[in-house]
C-alpha cells in the first residue's frame, strides 16, 4: 500500500480547502463525449473535455498548492506538510499562499521543452506543475523520465538521475511513483498537443505537436508499462478530486486507470466507454505480477537445462565453468562434428512479456561471424524430444562482434521478447551449436535469464466457442486473430486462457 493511503482516507473530510467541489469524484457526464471512441478519436475527445479549464496563473500556484498537495501532517503552528513526489525532506505550508522556503514549482513535463515558458497553460498546470524540494528540482533538470541503468549523478529515495541505457542522461522516480508521473505524461499529452513542443539536440522531448500520438514512440512502452505496474493510488485520487476543485477538470488516466490503453496501447482497436462497458484488453481488472521465471548462472552446472544432439542423444559438447559459464568447443572430438542444443522448456501459459537476457563470449572465430551461422538462440513450440522433428524460429540476440584475438569479452544479448511465446504451455529455448573439421569455434554463455508478467489463476479459462458473446478475437498485442486461437487471448473485453 502507498505511503500515506491511510491517512488520506480519514483526511478527505477534514482538510482544509472549502470549496463545493472538492472531493466531488467524477461530475455526472463529464466524460459522455470520449463513449465509443478509440484511439486518437478517443484523445481528442478527451482534450476537448480537459483543456476547458480555469487557468490558474503561474504566480498563483503556491495559494492552489496549499489546497491541493498538503498532507495530515501538521507543525506545531498547525501547518500542513507539504507532499513531495522528489523527496522525503519535511517542508510545510506557511498559511500565507507564498512560496514555501526550500522548495520550488517543478515542471513533470520539463518548462525548457516548448515555446512560451509559465506564459502559457502547460506551464502553470497544477496537474503537471507540483512542489519540489529545491536539490532534487535542479537534479531533476530538463531530463525525460527513463531508467537509469550507468553512471548515477543523483539520488534520494524518491528519486534518481543518470544514464540510460544509451548513455543519455534521465531522470528515474522511485517505483512507488512511476505510475504517477505515467499518467501526468498522459494528461500533458492529451491536455497539450497543440504546444510548440521543441527539437533539442541536447535532450530528447518525450512530446512533438501533432494531435496523435504526441508522445514520442521511444517513451510510451516505458510510461505504458509503469502505469501497469504501478496502479492508481489513493493519493492519486484525492489529487484528481483537489485539483478539480481549483482548475475545474480532471485528469482522466486516474480516473479510468486502463484509459492509456485505448489511446496508445493494447486496446487502440476498441471502443471505450465511461460506463466500463468497453471491449478490449484494457477493459478488464487482472494484473499481471511480474516474475523470474529462469535464472541460471551456468557457472556451478547446467541445471535446469538439458543438452540434446540433432538426433535427440545426450550431448558431450556443452560443459559448465566456474568462470565462464555454459562452454561449447567440439575441438576435443572426433572430426570436430558437432550439433549440439543446449535447451530449457517452459510453460508460458499465464504469461505475458516474457523475455530473454544472457551474457556470452565466442572464441577461436577471428574475423569470422558466427551469428546464426555456427551458433544460434532458437525458440520452439513443438519440441517432443528430438531437435530435428521440431520447428525452430530464430531470435535476434546481440552477438559480440568477432574477436582481434583468441575470445571476446562476454557482451549482453539484449532484451530478446518472447512476446509470441506468451499464452502456450510447451516453449523451449535453445541455444545450437555446430561445427566442424574446417570450423570448430568457441560458445560460452552464462547469466540466462527469463522474466515475464505472470497473470492470476483466476484468468477464466474456456473450451472452442464455451461462452462466446462475439467471436471478436484478439491476442495480447491487440491483433485480431481466429477465434479458435490457442492460449491467452481477449474476446467480450475480458482475457481467457482458450483450450
Amino acid at each position: 500500500m502507498r505511503r500515506h493511503t491511510t491517512l488520506l482516507l480519514l483526511f478527505m473530510l477534514l482538510g482544509p480547502c472549502s470549496s463545493p467541489f472538492a472531493w466531488a469524484g467524477i461530475p455526472k457526464g463529464y466524460y459522455d463525449n470520449a463513449n465509443g471512441k478509440k484511439k486518437a478519436a478517443l484523445k481528442a475527445a478527451l482534450h476537448d473535455v480537459i483543456a476547458k479549464h480555469t487557468k490558474i496563473g503561474y504566480d498563483n500556484l503556491w495559494a492552489s498548492y496549499e489546497n491541493v498537495d498538503y498532507l495530515p501532517k501538521t507543525n506545531s503552528q498547525g501547518r500542513h506538510q507539504v507532499m513531495d513526489y522528489y523527496s522525503e525532506e519535511v517542508h510545510y505550508f506557511n498559511g500565507t499562499g507564498s512560496a514555501v522556503s526550500g522548495m520550488n514549482k517543478e515542471h513533470v513535463a520539463p518548462q525548457s521543452w516548448w515555446t512560451g515558458g509559465t506564459s502559457v497553460a502547460v506551464g502553470s498546470d497544477l496537474f503537471q506543475v507540483i512542489p519540489s524540494e529545491s536539490n532534487a528540482n535542479s537534479a531533476k533538470g530538463n531530463y525525460p523520465l527513463g531508467v537509469v541503468k550507468g553512471s548515477v549523478s543523483y539520488s534520494n529515495k524518491r528519486m534518481k538521475t543518470g544514464k540510460d541505457d544509451n548513455n543519455k542522461m534521465v531522470f528515474e522516480p522511485c517505483d512507488e511513483y512511476k505510475g504517477d508521473f505515467a499518467r501526468i505524461y498522459f494528461y500533458v499529452a492529451t491536455c497539450y498537443p497543440d504546444v510548440d513542443w521543441r527539437n533539442r539536440s541536447d535532450v530528447n522531448v518525450s512530446f512533438r505537436q501533432e494531435d496523435y500520438p504526441t508522445l514520442k514512440s521511444d517513451i510510451l512502452p516505458l510510461l505504458l508499462q509503469w502505469a501497469k505496474n504501478d496502479p492508481v493510488s489513493e493519493w492519486e485520487i484525492t489529487r484528481n478530486d483537489r485539483v478539480y476543485s481549483e482548475q475545474l477538470n480532471r485528469n482522466p488516466f486516474v480516473d479510468f486507470p486502463n484509459l492509456a490503453e485505448y489511446i496508445w496501447g493494447d486496446s487502440i482497436d476498441f471502443a471505450f466507454n465511461v460506463d466500463g462497458t468497453s471491449i478490449g484488453g484494457g477493459g478488464d481488472d487482472i494484473t499481471p505480477i511480474f516474475a523470474t521465471l529462469v535464472e541460471c548462472s551456468m557457472q556451478s552446472g547446467l541445471d535446469p537445462f538439458f543438452v540434446r544432439t540433432y538426433e535427440g542423444c545426450e550431448g558431450e559438447v556443452w560443459t559448465s565453468d566456474g568462470t565462464y559459464g555454459a562452454k561449447a568447443n567440439a575441438y576435443s572430438i572426433p572430426g570436430k562434428e558437432a550439433d549440439e542444443y543446449l535447451m530449457y522448456s517452459l510453460d508460458l501459459t499465464m504469461i505475458e512479456d516474457a523475455v530473454l537476457t544472457f551474457q556470452h563470449a565466442t572464441g577461436y572465430n577471428e574475423t569470422v561471424s558466427v551469428k546464426n551461422t555456427y551458433f544460434q538462440v532458437l525458440v520452439s513450440y513443438d519440441y517432443e524430444g528430438v531437435p530435428e522433428d521440431a520447428t525452430w524460429q530464430v531470435l535476434d540476440a546481440a552477438f559480440p562482434e568477432p574477436p582481434t584475438g583468441r575470445f571476446t569479452q562476454f557482451v549482453s544479448s539484449g532484451d530478446i521478447s518472447l512476446a509470441s511465446c506468451c499464452g502456450r504451455d510447451n516453449v523451449t529455448i535453445a541455444f545450437r551449436y555446430t561445427s566442424n573439421s574446417s570450423a570448430c569455434y568457441c560458445w560460452e554463455v552464462k547469466d540466462v535469464k527469463v522474466t515475464g508478467y505472470e497473470l492470476p489463476d483466476a484468468l477464466p479459462i474456456i473450451t472452442e466457442n464455451e461462452g462466446m458473446v462475439n467471436n471478436e478475437t484478439y491476442d495480447l498485442m491487440g491483433r485480431r486473430v481466429p477465434w479458435n486461437t490457442k492460449g491467452i487471448v481477449i474476446r467480450n473485453g475480458k482475457k481467457i486462457l482458450q483450450k
